[in-house]
C-alpha cells in the first residue's frame, strides 16, 4: 500500500515526461527526421561531468526532432527546462533550430520554444514555460533544426518538466519603454476581391446586374449553401417567351440579355430575380440600360400575388439608361424584382441596378458604421486575384471610369458586380478615417504600368492619368501613401525585378512608401534602397513562438543584408489560418480563435520597433475569416471583430516593459502601453485557458494607489466553457465586450482573469 501512495505521490510531482537524463540512451524518445541521416549519440558530455547527453550532428541540411508526449493537466501552468550546447551549428533559415519545444501533442503546432542556439554556444540553461492544452497530451521536442534545414552539433542534457505555480509571480508594469512606438497601423485590415466579399458590403440589391450569367465559387466552406447568388429566369407569360444573351450589342461587358415576346395578341413578360431583400419604407433607386420596341418598361417587387412598389418607364428603341424610384410597402427578406414589357416585341437589357437611397457612396450603412467603429489605421486592397491571373480577370483600369460601362470581372470563380471599383474602394478606406495601401501587379506587368496606377490616383491634373481621373470625376488626387509591390512573389526574377519598379513607382510620386512582397535576403540585398517595409505573411499565428521566430528571422535578414538602412516590417496578411477549406474553417468564428489574434497583437507590441503594418485576413465574409459577416439582409460581428476594436480603440502608443519571473506571453498573455501624452495606462491580458487565472498585479511604479480602473472583459456571455463558442445571426451578442469599474486599496493586488478571456485595464494617470 505504502509503495502505492508513493508512486502516486510521484506522479503528481510530475507530468510524466520519462527518461530526461538520457540515463536509459534514447528509451521513450522518438525521432523524426527530413533530409540528410544525422549522427545520434548519447555519449557521457552533458553539462554536468559524467551525465548523459543527447547530441544530434550533420554536416549534410536535416531536419531532425527527437519528441515525447507526455500527459498534462489542461490549464496547469509546467516548466521545461534543459541544458543546451551548439557547435557550428547553421539554421539554413528554419525559424527553429538548436532549440528545445513545448508543442501540442503530436507536434501539432507549438506552445513554447526556447531561444536558438547558433554557431557555437558552450552549456546554458534554458526554460520555458508552458499551460496545459484541453486535450491533456503536450509534446516535448529537441530540434537540432525544424521547418528547414539545419547543419552542425547540437547537445541536450538534463530535460525536466515540472508543474509550476503562476498564483505568486506578479505581473509588474514598469515605466521602462520597449523599443518602437506602436503604429495604428498595427491594427490593420484587409479587402480583397476573394468570392462574396466585397459583394458583401456592397449595398446592390440585385446579383449579375450585368447580366454575363453567375459563376461559382472556387472555394468551399458549406457547399450545399455557400453560393447564395440568384440568377435572372424569365418571368411572365413564358410560352411566348424568349431569353437569351447577346454579345452582339452590350453597354457593360460582352452581354447583355434580349428578350422577345413572339408575335401574337398582347402579351407581358422579361424576366425576374428572387432573394431581394427589402424594408418598408428604405427606398431604392433602379436603373437600366434598355433599347428596343418603343413602348414602357415594367418594374415590381413583390411576393406572389402581393405587389410592394413598383415603376414605369419609357423605352424609345436606342439603348438609353432609364431609372424609377421604389418604395416598399412592406418588409420582405425574400421578395422577387421582376422586368417586364408589353409585347409583342424585343427589347434588351444591360447594367441593371437596384440600390438603397441610403447607402454611403453605393456601400452598405451597417458596413460602413461597422467599419468606423473598427477604428483600422490602415486598410489594404490586394490579394491573389490582383497577381494571379489564374484566379480571376481583374485589371484595375476596368475598374474605373462609368460603372454602368465597366468589364465585369471573376474573383476565384465568382462574377463580382461593376459597381464597387477599386476608386470606391479607396474612398470607402478613406471615408472611415484609414490610410490605403494598394497592392499593384507585378505578373506580366511592367514598371511603367504600376506607375500609370500611382499617377491615376496620386497625379495632378497636368497629367496623363491624373486628367483620367478628373474626367472620370475626381480631380483632387487620392494622394495614397502605401504602395506594396505585387503580392506574395518570391524568386530570383521577382527579386531582380523589384528595383525598376519601385524607382518608377516614386518617379510617379516621391512621396509614397513602398513594400516588397515576401522578404528574402536577395531581395533585402538588392532592393533595400528602393524599400521602405518587407512584408510577410503570417497565417499560422496561434503558433506564437514559430510566428515570433518568423519576425525575428526577418530582423537578422535586414540586419546582415539591408546594408544599414532600417527596414520596418509590414504583415500585409496575418490569421491564424490561410485554408481549412471545409466546415474546419468556422474555427474562425469562434471565441479561440479572438484570443488568438488577442495575443498576436499583444506580440506586435513588443515587436513595434519592427513591425508598423499589420493587415489581417480578411475583413468581411471570406467562407468565416471575415470579422464582419453579411447577409443580404443581416450583419453579424465575430468575436475577433471587437477584440480589434479593442485594441485599435484602447492601446496607447508607447509599449511598456513587464517584469516577471515568468515570460509575458503565457496565459495571461499580456502587453501594457502608455499614451503619447502620458496620460493613460493600459493592460491587455489574454486568458486563453479553460480555467480562472489569479495573479498578483503591480502597478506601484506609477503610485495609483486607490485610482479607479476601467475594465472591459470579452468573453462568453454565457460561459459555456469553451472556445468554440461564437456568434451568429440568430445570437449575434453572444460574445462582446462588457464594461465596469473597479477601485483597488492597493497598486499592488490579486486579480483573477476570466477563463476564455481578453482582460482590458485602463488607468487614467494624475
Amino acid at each position: 500500500m505504502l509503495a502505492v501512495v508513493a508512486a502516486l505521490a510521484l506522479l503528481s510531482q510530475s507530468p510524466g515526461l520519462l527518461n530526461g537524463r538520457f540515463e536509459q540512451g534514447l528509451t521513450s524518445w522518438s525521432r523524426a527526421t527530413y533530409g540528410a541521416e544525422p549522427t545520434v549519440t548519447t555519449p557521457l558530455t552533458g553539462h554536468r561531468a559524467g551525465s548523459p547527453a543527447l547530441t544530434i550532428s550533420s554536416e549534410a541540411p536535416t531536419d531532425t526532432a527527437f519528441g515525447q508526449d507526455v500527459p498534462v493537466a489542461p490549464g496547469q501552468l509546467y516548466r521545461l527546462t534543459g541544458w543546451i550546447r551548439s557547435r557550428n551549428v547553421d539554421g539554413h533559415g528554419a525559424p527553429v533550430f538548436a532549440a528545445m519545444v513545448a508543442q501540442n501533442a503530436g507536434g501539432a503546432g507549438n506552445l513554447a520554444a526556447t531561444s536558438n542556439h547558433g554557431g557555437t554556444q558552450d552549456w546554458a540553461k534554458e526554460t520555458v514555460y508552458f499551460v496545459g492544452p484541453a486535450s491533456g497530451r503536450a509534446r516535448v521536442a529537441l530540434f537540432l533544426a525544424g521547418w528547414g534545414r539545419g547543419t552542425g552539433t547540437v547537445s541536450f542534457s538534463d530535460i525536466e518538466l515540472e508543474p509550476a505555480n503562476a498564483d505568486r509571480s506578479p505581473i509588474r508594469i514598469t515605466k521602462t519603454p520597449l523599443p518602437g512606438r506602436i503604429n495604428p497601423m498595427q491594427y490593420g485590415q484587409f479587402i480583397e476581391y476573394l468570392c462574396d466579399l466585397v459583394p458583401s458590403m456592397w449595398a446592390e440589391k440585385l446579383y449579375d446586374g450585368s447580366f454575363e450569367g453567375l459563376t461559382p465559387y472556387k472555394f468551399v466552406f458549406v457547399k450545399e449553401t455557400d453560393f447564395k447568388e440568384k440568377p435572372w429566369y424569365p418571368f411572365g407569360e413564358r410560352n411566348r417567351l424568349k431569353v437569351d444573351p447577346d454579345t452582339s450589342t452590350a453597354i457593360s461587358g460582352p452581354t447583355s440579355k434580349r428578350i422577345t415576346l413572339t408575335e401574337g395578341g398582347p402579351a407581358t413578360g422579361g424576366v425576374a430575380q428572387d432573394g431581394v431583400s427589402v424594408v418598408r419604407g428604405g427606398k431604392l433607386r433602379f436603373s437600366v440600360y434598355v433599347k428596343g420596341t418603343p413602348g414602357r418598361l415594367h418594374v415590381a417587387l413583390l411576393h406572389g400575388d402581393r405587389r410592394y412598389s413598383g415603376g414605369d418607364m419609357p423605352v424609345t428603341g436606342l439603348w438609353t439608361k432609364v431609372s424609377c424610384m421604389l418604395d416598399p410597402s412592406a418588409t420582405d427578406e425574400a421578395a422577387t424584382f421582376s422586368i417586364t414589357f408589353d409585347g409583342p416585341g424585343t427589347y434588351w437589357l444591360d447594367s441593371a441596378s437596384l440600390m438603397p437611397v441610403d447607402s454611403v457612396g453605393g456601400w452598405r450603412t451597417d458596413v460602413v458604421t461597422a467599419l468606423k467603429n473598427l477604428k483600422p489605421g490602415v486598410i489594404r486592397v490586394g490579394g491573389s486575384v490582383l497577381d494571379d491571373a489564374n484566379l480571376g480577370t481583374f485589371e484595375w483600369k476596368d475598374t474605373i471610369g462609368d460603372p454602368d460601362r465597366r468589364t465585369p470581372f471573376t474573383a476565384w470563380g465568382g462574377l463580382q458586380p461593376t459597381g464597387p471599383g477599386l476608386e470606391e474602394v479607396v474612398r470607402l478606406i478613406q471615408a472611415v478615417g484609414a490610410e490605403p495601401l494598394i497592392c499593384v501587379r507585378y505578373e506580366k506587368k511592367t514598371p511603367k504600368d504600376a506607375a500609370d496606377e500611382i499617377e491615376y490616383f496620386n497625379g495632378s491634373l497636368g497629367t496623363p492619368m491624373g486628367a483620367l481621373r478628373a474626367k472620370n470625376g475626381h480631380p483632387k488626387p487620392y494622394g495614397i501613401k502605401y504602395w506594396q509591390v505585387g503580392n506574395e512573389r518570391w524568386g530570383e526574377s521577382y527579386w531582380n525585378g523589384v528595383p525598376a519598379f519601385c524607382r518608377a513607382m516614386r518617379a510617379a510620386d516621391p512621396r509614397i512608401k513602398l513594400l516588397s512582397s515576401f522578404p528574402s535576403a536577395p531581395l533585402i540585398k538588392g532592393a533595400a534602397a528602393d524599400l521602405d517595409y518587407v512584408s510577410p505573411h503570417q497565417y499560422e499565428v496561434a503558433n506564437l513562438s514559430g510566428t515570433r521566430a518568423e519576425l525575428e528571422d526577418v530582423r537578422r535578414m535586414i540586419r546582415e543584408n539591408a546594408g544599414g538602412k532600417p527596414l520596418k516590417l509590414g504583415v500585409t496578411e496575418w490569421n491564424t489560418t490561410a485554408g481549412d477549406a471545409g466546415l474546419m474553417r468556422a474555427k474562425l468564428w469562434t471565441l479561440d480563435n479572438a484570443l488568438a489574434c488577442a495575443r498576436y497583437q499583444n506580440l506586435l507590441h513588443r515587436e513595434a520597433d519592427l513591425v508598423e503594418i499589420a493587415n489581417r485576413s480578411n475583413l468581411t465574409n471570406s467562407f468565416c475569416s471575415g470579422i464582419i459577416q453579411t447577409d443580404r439582409s443581416r450583419m453579424f460581428l465575430t468575436p475577433v471583430y471587437y477584440a480589434q476594436q479593442l485594441y485599435a480603440s484602447l492601446a496607447g502608443t508607447i509599449p511598456l516593459r513587464i517584469d516577471s519571473e515568468l515570460p509575458g506571453d503565457l496565459s495571461p498573455d499580456v502587453s501594457a502601453t502608455l499614451s503619447e501624452d502620458g496620460k493613460t495606462l493600459t493592460l491587455f491580458a489574454v486568458n486563453e485557458s479553460p480555467a480562472a487565472v489569479r495573479r498578483p498585479v503591480d502597478f506601484s511604479a506609477f503610485a495609483m494607489v486607490g485610482t479607479e480602473v476601467e475594465l472591459t472583459t470579452l468573453t462568453d456571455t454565457r460561459n459555456a466553457g469553451h472556445g468554440d463558442a461564437a456568434n451568429s445571426f440568430e445570437e449575434p451578442n453572444r460574445i462582446v465586450p462588457t464594461e465596469s469599474r473597479r477601485r483597488f486599496a492597493s497598486d499592488r493586488f490579486d486579480f483573477t482573469f476570466p477563463a476564455l478571456s481578453l482582460t482590458v485595464m485602463r488607468w487614467h494617470l494624475r
